[in-house]
């Protein structure tokens, strides 16, 4: 027992302390945490996707699912410095600070974008979007053959399905705070399944940012509670996916992304909706073709490019900061 105590103690002393590994890696953590808490705040835009794009995607799966008993035993120990590194504290702190400053920063924002100039805004994540998912079938491993594209098939009806259900009103009932953060905490590590999309599907979107902006902490902190209780339950089956079916489970991920396109396409035009008090909720929609070449549209197409280049700037952001 001595020597396998020496042992442990002599490999935690050779690892990375958490603080000096955050001072090392904390600033291009932080800017990924911020990309994606940017992204989650968009319906139809998914923070996994940036992740993934951003090359942290297996270890943000893995650090999450890696979260146990072991924590909350040293945690009542009053082990700190063994907290933080079971918790890979080095890698979790900055992403989990980037997602709440651009949270907190750009929520407001972003919702009076995509309601002033909703076209060209929803043609940039278009862009961002296809050129993700592009991007993602070029790291599936070959070998799976004709399943491959049956997964991506599946993943793309999935993900379309998604886009067509109809949002509904919800009551502001305290288990249904908790369901949301359960529900959307899911979606949101999914590249191509936008959390903030399900929040509107359940009709909690405007009432979990209204609480945001207002700080009413009630609210925040029952979904805080649901979205923590998802994301410790569904990353460990996640990382059981990735591990041992990857090629699938990324085959299944681009036909998501592939699939959510139809939720960010900017022309579309309005076949039902509905007067909710002061909203007005889109029943149904169709995906369109614009038949005239306005300044507006122009823009759109512009900002799609743009997207698609912000996604590569990403990758090789990702590239070059891998540790």
């Amino acid at each position: 027992m001595a020597v396998g105590a020496f042992l442990r103690e002599m490999v935690l002393a050779t690892e990375e302390h958490p603080l000096d590994k955050v001072k090392r890696r904390g600033p291009g953590l932080l800017l990924r945490g911020m990309c994606m808490g940017t992204a989650d705040v968009i319906p139809g835009v998914s923070g996994g996707t940036v992740a993934l794009i951003m090359g942290i995607y297996d270890e943000l799966v893995g650090t999450i699912a890696s979260i146990d008993g072991r924590v909350l035993q040293a945690l009542l120990r009053g082990r700190v410095i063994e907290v933080l590194r079971l918790v890979n504290a080095g890698f979790l702190v900055p992403i989990l600070a980037g997602i709440v400053v651009a949270i907190a920063t750009f929520a407001k924002l972003i919702t009076y974008l995509l309601s002033a100039h909703p076209q060209p805004v929803w043609g940039f994540f278009t862009g961002l979007i296809l050129a993700s998912a592009l991007y993602v079938a070029r790291q599936i491993e070959r070998g799976y053959g004709v399943k491959l594209p049956v997964f991506i098939a599946l993943g793309t009806a999935f993900g379309y399905g998604i886009t067509v259900l109809v949002p509904v009103e919800t009551g502001t009932e305290s288990y249904k705070f908790i369901l949301a953060g359960l529900i959307a905490i899911c979606a949101m590590i999914l590249p191509g399944i936008s959390g903030s999309f399900l929040l509107v599907i359940m009709g909690k979107y405007q009432q979990v940012f209204s609480a945001v902006h207002e700080r009413d902490w009630q609210v925040i902190a029952l979904f805080g509670l649901g979205a923590v209780t998802g994301i410790l339950i569904f990353s460990r089956l996640l990382r059981r996916l990735l591990a041992r079916y990857h090629s699938a489970t990324m085959a299944f991920l681009v036909g998501l992304m592939l699939g959510s396109l139809r939720k960010v396409w900017p022309f579309r035009t309005v076949l039902e909706e509905r007067v909710v008090g002061s909203k007005t909720l889109v029943l149904r929609d169709e995906c369109i073709w614009p038949s005239e070449f306005s300044g507006e549209v122009w823009l759109s197409f512009a900002l799609m490019g743009a997207g698609a280049v912000l996604v590569l700037v990403l990758e090789q952001i990702g590239q070059r900061d891998r540790v």
